[in-house]
């Protein structure tokens, strides 16, 4: 039994023993704490090792993705970044060169929306590696803006990369895995996946369809011995705000949206999210909530729904008024961030995390949303 399914289901037996005591049944109760004392001294399924393993990233040259391939190679893994740019690519392998020597990384040039590039790099990584294990689908992008201002090309843009690529991926990978016995993919959604963001709506849209795919392709894949783990990030400092799009009141909105990122009670370090992300697919997990902030949203929305939602009525009130439907990169619209003295303080954390993550500026706001 997995050890985060023995851990629920010996929360679950000791809150019925609690139950039973109060209604005046003290053997029932004595018999679910045994149970329930029994599954927490008992040892769970043996964590998935990565030593020598070969692993898949989309989106693997920069941000989470990068952070990511640290820490499989820190691991013993062998890793594949997956990215569209040549030059990305480029300074990626450098940089794990430089931090990992003795590591094993292959790179290769792939736009994830098209599903002939993606079986071509995925070859290319058995190819190099002689296997693979574990796939990563983490590329993706991030649309910001008002309702009013977006086009139904941004949402199919976003439904693109972040749904439509993941189904391609799966369905390449899961005969392969089938046939060795196993694998492991591992999801990377949103928060804004279970909870909508006001000015974030291709964004939410396109992760609550990643995050019903994941979980009903976690069940379905068990059998073939392959684990989905969905995961489900609130924002991180990853320095991606730069290359992220945006509508409407471009300046303002790239402020409110940098500010938060590199806001240090409510973003988390991209190095502390892929550890917990290696941890949650070692241990099999189907889903991971990585933040305290997300857990308690979540469990917030489940309990007061409508509270939440006049809470979130509120923020959408304080969001940028003006609208504008041309496109712009962070890069492109960070003239308010950069001078503002409210936002003054966050630039400094924001210019490490773009550096640390090999994030550099970009003024093709199309490219970036995978619209040519």
């Amino acid at each position: 039994m997995r050890k985060t399914v023995k851990n629920e289901l010996a929360i679950v037996s000791g809150l019925g023993a609690l139950v039973c005591f109060l209604a005046r049944r003290p053997k029932t109760a004595a018999v679910m704490a045994g149970f329930s004392a029994g599954l927490c001294l008992t040892s769970g399924t043996k964590p998935y090792g990565w030593d020598g393993k070969s692993v898949f990233i989309t989106g693997g040259s920069r941000g989470l993705g990068l952070a990511l391939a640290r820490e499989f190679l820190s691991r013993g893994a062998k890793v594949t970044l997956a990215a569209r740019k040549f030059d990305e690519l480029v300074r990626a392998r450098e940089i794990l060169s430089n931090e990992y020597p003795a590591g094993e990384v292959c790179t290769v040039i792939c736009d994830v929306t098209k599903k002939n590039e993606l079986a071509f790099a995925l070859k290319e990584s058995i190819n190099a590696f002689g296997v693979l294990d574990a796939i990563v689908n983490n590329a993706g992008a991030i649309s910001v803006g008002p309702l009013e201002s977006m086009t139904r090309a941004d949402f199919e843009a976003q439904m693109n990369l972040h749904l439509y690529a993941v189904i391609e991926a799966t369905d390449l990978v899961r005969p392969y895995f089938k046939r060795r016995g196993g694998g492991r993919i591992i999801n990377i959604c949103s928060l804004g996946g279970k909870s909508a963001v006001p000015h974030m709506l291709p964004y939410s849209a396109s992760k609550f369809a990643l995050a019903g795919y994941s979980q009903g392709a976690a069940v379905e894949l068990h059998q073939d011995n392959i684990t989905v783990t969905t995961v489900y990030p609130a924002l991180m400092r990853t320095g991606s705000p730069i290359q992220a799009v945006f509508k409407g009141d471009h300046d303002k909105e790239f402020a409110w949206f940098d500010f938060a990122d590199n806001f240090p009670l409510l973003s988390m370090a991209p190095t502390t999210a892929a550890k917990k992300i290696l941890r949650a697919s070692s241990l099999g997990d189907t889903e991971l909530v990585l933040s305290p902030v997300g857990k308690l949203r979540v469990l917030g929305g489940a309990l007061f729904p409508e509270l939440v939602n006049a809470v979130m009525v509120f923020m959408n009130s304080l969001m940028p008024k003006g609208q504008s439907g041309v496109r712009q990169t962070g890069y492109q619209s960070r003239t308010h961030f950069e001078t503002s003295l409210f936002t003054k303080p966050m630039k400094s954390r924001a210019h490490e995390a773009e550096l640390k993550n090999n994030q550099y500026p970009s003024d093709d706001a199309e490219f970036n949303l995978g619209l040519h």
